[in-house]
């Protein structure tokens, strides 16, 4: 194994002044939720309606602006499913005064309705919403909006991949829905193989991309008045396109695809001849549109193609490498950076929003020590006024610093991470470590404000968190690297970053913790077991502890396209090698303290896996300590269960891993 602790970036340079000294703050005010959350402008710009979590669910809210006064928007609790909440999931503006909002209950979307922001002219428009709603006889479950029309009928297009009839989920219809009488009306019928559609400005769908076995293609036609033609014939491709949207003002395709270096990139595809030309934006380490994955902070999306309606074209490109970036392609937009980036120089400055005249827009502003504030662009007067932060009760200055890392694994392969350090300490002075592999595998940590993070580091724990080999965004070879190497090399990934803290003089090597959520917390699990005198300790909140299991009890099962998938990432559950990396399997091996919690509701990682797990612990005498929560599924629940489980899991630390510093 190479170690490279100079790779540190810019670490031993950025030293928080020892004099500073930030008191224990209360577990509530880490776990307290969101005020402000998916903040969009109304299109003239005179509301801001958001999400916002009242501590036992979250409702659209709306603040008039000019006016100085908030309104909550409440779903009918009429219509609420075997006794629980529902709450609102997201919401799109398709109007100055109407939004569609998409519900859910327990986890899974309910349906979708559409409102006036004062809750007048309630209509329902797919889903569990209105039991009446059909098309050509069948349910209709439609949940993506794909386009806002802005006419007098306030029409949306949706997206129908046939979750409540007959149909093929990757070969999706496309619906045009009147949100004022919720009549669905067939737009695009699926010729049969196409899995993704592009839509332009206007609201015409005009691309569609062809997808057979492992050959795809591509479809297209001027306008809605000229039939389709295809433009790229099916053939076997590395990796599978995407497209983006159009430049109405040069008649332009943009697609994502991958470049020589195997990393994604936006490329303008020629409609007349399918050949894709340079792409206008790359990079030679990280993809710049993942395939997999959009990375967001507050809900605003910190990857993806800034298309402006006023301009009919793609203006900016916003891309993320260790942290969010974004490359303008208008001098004018540019100029608005500018602007916005002298007014708040100590946070990442997101445009959101813009109103269809470009007098009004919404920019989100956030740090790793700030959560994040919503702010309003006068582009006239070139004046910003501050209008709703995420989370008021956090002060910024109170926060630790999140800093960069990269260190090579053991076969070379280059790891990028994040160290986060307590406040008034140095990052070389062997600080009791708490190790945080992310979830998914196939997602990535990202560089922000995370209050579990945050609440570790004011405990007086160093965190230290690494995209291992199948996170996304740096390049698809990393992606391959981790096919089947759940419990190999992907865990390798994790224990060399131990190690490299160890080396680095970060982490006391008798002071180690390991911890996780879903594939984190399996990651924790294996750790234990596989190199039971490297942690003190570990925490497994809804950890993976029966791989062939998983492939019967999850929500996994019911899909036929993710089952497969699970296969020919994970492996065969038939086979004795997911057997060999199951933590139930040696649950022996493991010496140290453990804490397994598990919503009882979950159901991707069911609490069966965490019973399991809590059986072969217990065979081997090694009864770990366990929290199971009432009405909590694959998430951190609400504000009440969420301050149970920082506080279960601060607690547990404290006794076994020890105090962190002061």
């Amino acid at each position: 194994m190479r170690l490279t602790p100079c790779l540190l970036t810019g670490l031993l340079a950025l030293l928080v002044c020892p004099g500073r000294g930030v008191e224990r703050l209360p577990v509530e005010l880490f776990a307290r939720a969101p005020e402000t959350a998916r903040a969009r402008l109304s299109p003239d710009g005179k509301r801001l309606g958001f999400l916002r979590d009242s501590g036992k669910f979250t409702t659209v809210h709306v603040l008039d602006i000019d006016q100085n006064k908030l309104f909550r928007l409440d779903q009918d609790e009429a219509l609420l499913a075997n006794d629980a909440t529902k709450e609102a999931e997201s919401f799109t503006w398709v109007g100055n005064e109407r939004l569609v909002v998409t519900t859910s209950v327990r986890d899974a979307i309910y349906g979708v309705v559409a409102t006036d922001w004062n809750g007048a002219r309630p209509v329902a428009i797919s889903g569990y919403e209105d039991n009446k709603i059909s098309l050509n006889g069948q349910k209709l479950f439609a949940r993506d909006v794909i386009h806002v029309f802005h006419d007098k009928e306030m029409n949306i297009l949706m997206l129908d991949d046939h979750l409540g009839g007959p149909g093929r989920r990757d070969r999706p219809d496309i619906l045009k829905v009147s949100t004022l009488s919720g009549t669905p009306l067939l737009e695009v019928k699926n010729p049969g193989e196409v899995a993704r559609w592009g839509v332009d400005l206007e609201g015409v769908v005009r691309f569609g991309l062809l997808v057979h076995g492992e050959q795809t293609g591509a479809t297209y036609r001027e306008s809605d008045q000229t039939p389709w033609r295809t433009i790229m014939p099916l053939a076997k491709r590395t990796g599978q396109m995407r497209p983006l949207g159009f430049d109405g003002a040069n008649n332009r395709v943009f697609v994502a695809a991958l470049t020589k270096e195997r990393r994604w990139a936006p490329f303008p595809l020629d409609p007349a001849t399918g050949e894709l030309g340079e792409p206008l934006l790359s990079d030679p380490e990280y993809d710049i549109f993942p395939d997999r994955f959009t990375p967001a902070m507050s809900g605003v999306p910190l990857v993806g193609p800034i298309f402006s309606r006023r301009k009919k074209a793609l203006t900016g490109i916003r891309y993320y490498t260790e942290s969010a970036r974004i490359k303008w392609l208008d001098r004018e937009f540019a100029g608005y950076q500018m602007v916005v980036d002298k007014s708040m120089p100590d946070t990442v400055n997101l445009l959101v929003d813009e109103t269809p005249d470009g007098k009004r827009q919404l920019w989100f502003s956030y740090s790793d020590q700030n959560p994040g504030l919503y702010s309003l662009l006068d582009v006239e007067k070139r004046r910003i006024t501050p209008l709703a932060r995420s989370r008021s009760t956090i002060k910024p200055d109170q926060m630790a610093t999140t800093l960069v890392i990269k260190y090579h694994a053991r076969d070379g392969l280059l790891i990028h991470g994040y160290l986060t350090v307590p406040v008034g300490h140095k990052p070389d002075e062997k600080l009791p470590l708490v190790v945080m592999p992310h979830g998914g595998p196939w997602v990535r940590d990202i560089w922000g404000f995370d209050p579990l993070v945050q609440l570790l580091a004011n405990r007086g724990y160093a965190v230290l968190q690494m995209n291992y080999r199948g996170s996304t965004g740096y390049g698809d070879e990393l992606y391959q690297q981790a096919r089947k190497q759940i419990g190999g090399k992907i865990q390798d990934d994790i224990e060399d970053a131990t190690q490299w803290a160890i080396q680095a003089g970060v982490a006391d090597p008798q002071r180690i913790a390991i911890m996780g959520m879903s594939y984190g917390g399996y990651s924790a699990l294996f750790a234990l077991g596989k190199s039971p005198g490297l942690y003190r300790c570990g925490i497994s909140f809804a950890g993976v502890t029966d791989w062939p299991a998983m492939y019967e009890d999850s929500d996994v099962a019911e899909s036929k396209s993710a089952k497969r998938y699970w296969r020919e990432q994970i492996g065969d559950p038939n086979k004795e090698d997911l057997k060999a990396i199951s933590p139930i399997n040696f649950a022996d091996k493991i010496t140290a303290p453990v804490l397994i919690i598990q919503g009882k509701r979950d159901a991707r990682v069911p609490q069966d896996q965490a019973k399991r797990m809590i059986a072969a612990l217990e065979k081997a005498d090694r009864k770990p300590q366990s929290l199971f929560l009432a009405e909590v599924g694959h998430n951190y629940g609400d504000q009440k269960k969420r301050t149970e489980i920082y506080k279960a899991m601060v607690d547990f630390l404290e006794k076994n891993l020890g105090p962190g510093v002061p």
